[in-house]
């Protein structure tokens, strides 16, 4: 539990779970019991072991998208110990939504405020400023526990701890308050901008893991442009390659690179992208396919199966089962040009036709039989 609640921030993990619900619903660590529900919520368990652990320990957020997952009809062992033990409640929801009835509205979380920070307290006895001239009272060596900033101005200073500048804005400032203190703002695609930048700005490594993990998550609905300026504005530099596997296609790159902000960034994210380019340039997308007619090796963009009778192309390669009656045709696109065009005889079955564009013309140059 402490290697999960200090800044070492250690993720909550499914071997985990268990140990630290009990322990954050016992003591009312908000924060803590926040984390474990968006773990369970991304992760997969048995139907009614969910909703046991959000009747338990009442994450009322699980328990809402648990029912709507429900379908009428939906089998539900009734006969287990999970069942036995769940509340009145949460039987009855089950009862409703088994028949038919519309799952409860989301239960919204609290809003968070900056309250208890806007007047001085035995806890909070220390003034932080910002920049532009906000304060806040805060405890200090909570902050320096999270800031290297502020842990530096507190083990130079020999005397008590009264005000202290930081080189953040108002909204930074806010952000990043509301970030690390119980029971810590929930990082998403709208705010993350002011947290990144106030952990940046603090230096503070454990928040921007937080947002790093967000940022880099195939899941976040941020196109890959925004969080290249976001790293990069923020000096995690190290971080840009991983972030740029993101884009597949050379193309992509090449419209990221006609952006209205692209001259905002530094000369680090833009060779970056450039030597993402090269990759992509040489290795588009697909793994290498080898052509058993030619005894060439190429690396396909795309694969398209085509039907020889009516000619009609699809994309699910489960049309293909029988590697000895289908026939295979590659098309390839490695320079500017037209090529010449050699197709094989189609035999019974579906041929596949696979594309390559390494360059910026139009496709050229057939040829087929490998499987």
């Amino acid at each position: 539990m402490l290697e999960c609640i200090h800044p070492t921030y250690k993720a909550v993990d499914d071997q985990s779970v268990h140990i630290l619900l009990p322990l954050a619903y016992d003591y009312q660590m908000e924060g803590l019991l926040h984390r474990c529900e968006c773990f369970l919520i991304s992760h997969n368990l048995p139907f009614l072991e969910k909703v046991w652990i959000a009747d338990r320990y009442k994450l009322n957020r699980l328990l809402v998208l648990c029912l709507r997952e429900m379908r009428p009809n939906s089998k539900v062992d009734l006969n287990g110990s999970r069942y036995y033990a769940l509340s009145d409640r949460v039987k009855v929801l089950l009862l409703e939504r088994l028949h038919g009835a519309a799952a409860p509205e989301e239960i919204l979380e609290p809003p968070l405020d900056l309250e208890p920070y806007q007047r001085q307290s035995d806890v909070n006895f220390a003034a932080v400023r910002a920049k532009t001239g906000r304060l806040y009272y805060v405890n200090p060596y909570y902050m320096a526990a999270w800031s290297n900033v502020f842990e530096e101005k507190l083990c130079s200073t020999s005397s008590g701890v009264e005000e202290m500048f930081c080189p953040c804005t108002h909204e930074e400032l806010k952000a990043f308050l509301m970030a690390i203190h119980p029971p810590q703002l929930r990082i998403n695609e709208t705010n993350i901008g002011p947290i990144l930048m106030s952990a940046c700005k603090m230096e503070s490594p454990a928040l921007l893991r937080k947002c790093a993990s967000l940022l880099l998550s195939p899941h976040t609905q941020l196109s890959v442009f925004v969080r290249l300026s976001l790293l990069d504005r923020c000096f995690l530099h190290e971080m840009l390659p991983q972030c740029l596997q993101m884009v597949l296609r050379p193309e992509n790159l090449i419209q990221m690179t006609q952006q209205t902000t692209y001259d905002c960034l530094s000369t680090r994210a833009k060779a970056a992208m450039m030597d993402r380019l090269g990759i992509l340039l040489d290795n588009p997308g697909l793994q290498s396919h080898h052509c058993s007619r030619c005894k060439a090796t190429n690396t396909c963009g795309a694969v398209t199966w085509m039907c020889p009778s009516c000619k009609t192309y699809s994309t699910d390669t489960n049309l293909v089962r029988n590697t000895n009656t289908n026939n295979v045709s590659t098309t390839t696109n490695t320079g500017y040009g037209a090529n010449a065009t050699t197709v094989d005889k189609t035999q019974q079955g579906y041929g596949t036709t696979s594309t390559m564009n390494t360059g910026y013309g139009n496709a050229g140059g057939t040829v087929g039989g490998f499987k």
